[in-house]
């Protein structure tokens, strides 16, 4: 499974503390967001001294020079590509590379990529994405879902809150938010609040030392812990899934020069 898929599932909690004879070991505190930087390979904004959870690399067709900038870029660090063109091949290069995600914002890419689970399989959609389309996404085969379309919202208004806690109320699936603005702490715990799991920046406009800010203000934000009934009543859809017959049959030697996948 996805690196980063895991981390979103864990953002907001607060694992127990352990009990009994030599339990010594302190409550772990899952980060309270996770910050993706959306950064391209040539991009003259030096993100080395950002602290992020991943990196997402924008690209056209995944090639093997493409593949090789994204892990430069990335280092140490998570990383995946946001590719225009998405095959089967190229994922599998993608994964034999050491990427961990993919990211695809149309719903015309070819659906024969969603089988593909190696890979965490992260959908953008936009903040006006019609309805009868959002009752979809919770059967989809993606596993988390990038918010688009509000980029530019500062400040962040109570009806922008209101569309990001619109898709939430659709899926219980990680929600990460997309900014080229900075936000402040206060925005911050609002997002928290209504179920945002993590922040996508998109260094190709935003600042460096406003990215850099952004992620000090969300050191400084505490976890936020979640009612088993509270996400019961925020994910009425779950229920519908376990009564699912599907579900109950449930329980029962490489060149170096480029080239495209």
């Amino acid at each position: 499974m996805s690196k980063l898929i895991e981390r979103l599932e864990k953002v907001g909690t607060v694992a127990p503390t352990p009990m009994g004879f030599g339990a010594s070991r302190v409550a772990e505190k899952a980060p309270s967001l996770l910050l993706v930087a959306l950064s391209e390979t040539k991009s003259t904004v030096p993100t080395s001294h950002l602290q992020v959870d991943s990196y997402a690399i924008p690209t056209g067709k995944i090639t093997k020079a493409q593949l090789k900038a994204a892990k430069g870029i990335a280092g140490d660090v998570l990383w995946g590509l946001w590719p225009s063109t998405i095959t089967n091949d190229s994922l599998d290069a993608l994964k034999r590379e050491g990427g961990d995600f993919f990211i695809f914002s149309t719903v015309d890419t070819p659906a024969e990529v969603l089988a593909n689970e190696e890979l965490g399989r992260v959908m953008t959609v936009p903040a006006d994405f019609p309805e009868d389309l959002r009752h979809s996404l919770e059967e989809l085969p993606v596993d988390a879902v990038i918010l688009a379309g509000l980029e530019e919202a500062s400040p962040l208004s109570v009806r922008d809150v209101m569309q990001v806690r619109s898709m939430r109320d659709f899926i219980s699936k990680p929600l990460l938010l997309l900014r080229s603005h900075t936000l402040n702490q206060g925005e911050l715990v609002v997002l928290q609040e209504v179920g945002v799991q993590g922040i996508v920046l998109d260094m190709r406009t935003m600042k460096i030392e406003d990215a850099t800010r952004m992620q000090k203000n969300i050191e400084g934000l505490p976890p936020r812990r979640i009612k088993r009934d509270q996400a019961d009543a925020t994910l009425p859809r779950m229920s519908q899934r376990s009564a699912s017959p599907q579900r109950e049959e449930e329980e029962d030697g490489e060149e170096e020069e480029d080239y495209d996948y």
